[in-house]
């Protein structure tokens, strides 16, 4: 069965150590993190899980971030062919920079999505900043995908997505964690499901809970061609993430669609 992993993060070896660290003490991990989020431990374990792809980004937490990680995600994209890279993006960079001309870069470079994370950037997912980039990226058939919840906080919810996607009806948007970190309640995402424009992936949450049941709801409320399969490495391992999404129960077709079909459909700027 083949596979595409389509939510990792990497970072410079000299800074892995502490970024894993630091998302996992934000978000109070049940267990440890997995990994270190270095690039050849990721190599070795999409090789170790038979994973054929990863879609690899990096959020930047300052406006002065941006380009260096671009950069970064491309030169290891172009290193290695497993992955797919993502760019990133900052509201107070599009703010005082030309983001129409960075934008250019990253497509002229292959990197056809920007990965924002609001709560580690501070500042709204739909922050009216942002909105310019989006218009481009929507001229530009670029997509987005966001960390997508947290009730703690409050900046990502699904409420702020819907904004999103209904403001600019053509820019396919990726809300992560099944659109909903951490309040897994399918009346909360009903709203978002119904949007043509939303795909999900399903990282970072059934390891989340003991009662898969409700994560299956959630699920079963989006378009089924619309659903990605991601491990959230280095939080969590690919190979544990993928053997827990085997384990589901979920129709041999579907499943299928999930761990591969339905990405590589989405990802129209080469053939995977």
């Amino acid at each position: 069965m083949r596979v595409i992993d389509a939510h990792t993060h990497i970072f410079p070896d000299k800074i892995a150590d502490k970024a894993t660290i630091a998302t996992a003490e934000y978000f109070d991990l049940p267990e440890p993190p997995n990994h270190h989020g270095k690039v050849q431990e990721l190599l070795d374990c999409l090789a170790g899980a038979g994973i054929e792809y990863a879609m690899v980004f990096s959020a930047a937490t300052t406006e002065h971030q941006v380009e260096h990680i671009n950069r970064y995600i491309a030169q290891e994209a172009q290193a290695h062919p497993q992955f797919i890279p993502c760019g990133t993006i900052h509201a107070a960079y599009a703010a005082d920079h030309d983001f129409k001309a960075e934008l250019a870069w990253m497509r002229a470079h292959g990197l056809h999505g920007v990965k924002i994370h609001p709560e580690f950037q501070h500042f709204n997912l739909d922050d009216e900043r942002l909105f310019p980039v989006f218009e481009e990226m929507e001229r530009t058939d670029m997509f987005l995908i966001s960390h997508t919840g947290d009730p703690r906080v409050e900046v990502s919810g699904p409420e702020r997505m819907v904004r999103v996607a209904t403001a600019f009806p053509n820019l396919r948007c990726i809300a992560t964690h099944l659109g909903s970190w951490g309040d897994w309640e399918a009346e909360r995402i009903r709203p978002l499901a119904k949007l043509p424009n939303i795909y999900v992936d399903i990282s970072s949450s059934f390891s989340y809970v003991e009662d898969k049941a409700p994560l299956l709801e959630m699920m079963a409320l989006y378009d089924p061609r619309h659903i990605f399969f991601g491990s959230d490495y280095p939080i969590w391992c690919p190979h544990k993430e993928l053997d827990k999404t085997l384990a589901l129960g979920i129709e041999p077709g579907l499943l299928e669609d999930i761990l591969f079909n339905n990405f590589a459909a989405f990802y129209h700027y080469r053939a995977l």
